[in-house]
């Protein structure tokens, strides 16, 4: 038996990217959105990681879905799973560079990794793609959050005098 990696020839990656495995399992991009709704459910319930496992389900069925790698972003914030929710931030950029929501995801892992100079790049770029898409909801998220980040200027208060 031969094995295959993703590393291997460029057209078996490309055969991944393009829902090889969904395909194989005989499904079809409508039968997917299920799933969705299925793992949002899961994490209003509070199941995170019953949620997190449904959305990995449906990123390697579906791996250039922005949909599914904007909940699997969301789950990871959650699940204070910062690097994941980063990498998944980083692949909706990457499908939706309009979108300001990768990019506000990306900044607020930025902030839980304690990466503030990063998270300020992020926040200022989904003000910026979330005024030009009229997303309002998201550039007063990522309006706030940079309003929370700590000032570089300002000297540490070493005497806990506020």
């Amino acid at each position: 038996m031969e094995a295959h990696s993703l590393s291997g020839s460029g057209s078996e990656t490309a055969a991944f990217l393009n829902g090889q495995i969904r395909d194989a399992l005989g499904l079809r991009s409508e039968d997917l959105t299920i799933g969705l709704e299925v793992a949002r459910n899961l994490l209003q319930r509070g199941a995170t990681a019953d949620a997190l496992r449904v959305y990995a389900g449906l990123i390697l069925c579906e791996p250039m879905n922005a949909a599914f790698q904007t909940g699997l972003a969301n789950c990871a914030l959650a699940a204070e799973e910062y690097h994941m929710a980063l990498q998944a931030a980083s692949a909706v950029i990457a499908l939706a560079p309009r979108d300001p929501r990768g990019y506000l995801i990306s900044g607020r892992a930025c902030l839980g990794l304690g990466a503030f100079a990063e998270a300020g790049e992020d926040l200022r770029e989904a003000v910026e793609r979330g005024r030009e898409v009229r997303d309002a909801v998201a550039v007063e998220e990522a309006r706030r959050l940079l309003d929370a980040l700590p000032d570089p200027t300002r000297e540490p208060d070493l005497a806990g005098t506020g």
